[in-house]
């Protein structure tokens, strides 16, 4: 699978890419990597960035082998203002794409939730880290955060109550970002995410199954629920993720398209080849 841009072109267009009054600009890094980028003074957010091989050096036996090389190297994240993590799963914590981020630069502040804290100070040696805790605002520049309680298939929480799966509510320069994380559909979430009132939502469309189940692999929503939980939610537009990067643990996206094109024709929505920019302007 190739890859629309990567590396020092990709990087040039992040860094060259500016700016204006309610627009935000955000680049598809792969399976549920999302890199975002407001004004000069809002700064850049990463998302869940999967940028190594690492699950295939641990595990060469592993049956999630990459389908496409990284877009870009951890240590092109080195100007990041943040990484956000919404779990503990290879995929969207990598702990040697996490150190790598950081090897050459203090800047990036690591927010994950808070039962994750110790663990990624002790992998890392970050320790400028921040506990996000279900429903808990806070402030990184210009970007205001709203961790939110995913299921992952289902709520979970450690002694002291804080939820291990989150995902993000964002709103900066006017623009409001719903990125899940990887979750099913719960009423709870449904209600949440439809009073932020998100415009761009990311959702994972890869579905789940008995006989992935059985391989300890954990579902998502599917392509239905991603369209009928954005359309719940009423989003303006919808970003599926989470079904590009591995083989094994994917449903055809053209089932997503096809059930919009039947249902909702008017819904917009974009298919993001990795390393592609999407601007989005209210």
């Amino acid at each position: 699978m190739k890859v629309y841009k990567h590396g020092g072109p990709l990087l040039k267009e992040i860094n060259d890419t500016r700016i204006y009054d309610d627009a935000i600009s955000f680049w598809n890094l792969g399976q549920a990597g999302i890199l975002i980028k407001g004004r000069e003074e809002d700064g850049l957010i990463c998302i869940d960035p999967y940028l190594l091989n690492s699950i295939e050096q641990v595990n060469p036996e592993t049956e999630f082998k990459r389908a496409y090389h990284p877009v870009l190297s951890p240590v092109m994240l080195e100007n990041a203002d943040a990484i956000l993590i919404t779990h503990e799963h290879d995929d969207h914590l990598d702990f040697a794409t996490l150190r790598e981020v950081g090897q050459n630069s203090e800047n990036p502040i690591f927010v994950v939730p808070a039962p994750l804290v110790s663990k990624v100070q002790s992998e890392t040696g970050n320790k400028n880290i921040v506990a996000a805790k279900g429903n808990e605002s806070f402030q990184i520049k210009g970007f205001q955060i709203t961790p939110v309680p995913a299921a992952h298939t289902s709520y979970q929480v450690d002694l002291e109550g804080n939820h291990l799966f989150l995902g993000y509510c964002l709103e900066v320069n006017g623009v409001r970002l719903f990125h899940s994380g990887d979750t099913i559909v719960t009423q709870e979430l449904i209600e949440k995410v439809k009073e932020f009132k998100p415009h761009v939502v990311f959702l994972p469309i890869n579905g789940g199954d008995y006989f992935r189940s059985s391989r300890e692999i954990v579902g998502n929503m599917n392509f239905r629920e991603a369209v009928e939980f954005s359309i719940a939610a009423g989003a303006d537009l919808i970003i599926p993720i989470h079904y590009d990067l591995f083989p094994n643990n994917r449903d055809n996206p053209a089932y997503f398209v096809d059930y919009l094109f039947t249902h909702y024709p008017n819904q917009k929505f974009h298919m993001m080849a990795p390393g592609e920019r999407f601007m989005y302007h209210l």
